[in-house]
């Protein structure tokens, strides 16, 4: 375990961060609304999301936040649990799952405390195209998704070069 504690920290600090951010887009950008940072691609704007990502099943009537709280929290411990399973030298499976771990529960605080999700990250290029709005733990679970599929595209290859039985390479699959 004292091998996954730089991990665990990871998740701590990223988490931190999307909370501190929250709390100055919630402080800061509620009352203005948007702060352009760099102009035609790039601005702070307060948005709350019921939904998921993109809002999806944001206007449903069903009770939303409790469903995805739910979700999210069986989500956390399985990616806490195998985070705790990962080999201490799997640097990059370790490390995408800290940060997804981080992202979900990022996201659950505000579930849990809000009924919603915080979005204030809003790039976009000359109002022409537009990325939905996000905050610091969508983007810990997108890099950390990112990151757990090249290790898992990684861990594939080297199964199917791994010399079995009988001195063949990989399967016969």
């Amino acid at each position: 375990m004292r091998a996954k504690s730089g991990y665990l920290l990871i998740t701590i600090v990223v988490l931190a961060l999307d909370q501190l951010s929250k709390y100055w887009a919630f402080h800061s950008l509620k009352p203005v609304l948007s702060i352009e940072v760099i102009p035609g691609l790039f601005r702070f704007t307060y948005a709350t999301n019921r939904g998921v990502a993109f809002s999806l099943f944001a206007d449903s009537e069903f009770n939303v936040p409790v469903i995805f709280a739910v979700i999210s929290l069986v989500a956390a411990i399985l990616v806490l649990a195998y985070l705790i399973r990962t080999p201490g030298n799997n640097i990059l499976g370790s490390a995408a799952l800290s940060l997804l771990l981080a992202g979900i529960v990022g996201n659950l605080i505000d579930r849990v405390r809000l009924g919603e999700v915080i979005d204030f990250i809003d790039v976009h290029l000359a109002e022409k195209y537009t990325w939905p709005t996000f905050n610091v733990a969508d983007s810990a679970i997108c890099v950390g998704a990112i990151l757990l599929a090249i290790e898992m595209i990684r861990e594939e290859r080297a199964a199917r070069l791994r010399p079995v039985e009988g001195g063949q390479i990989g399967s016969a699959e």
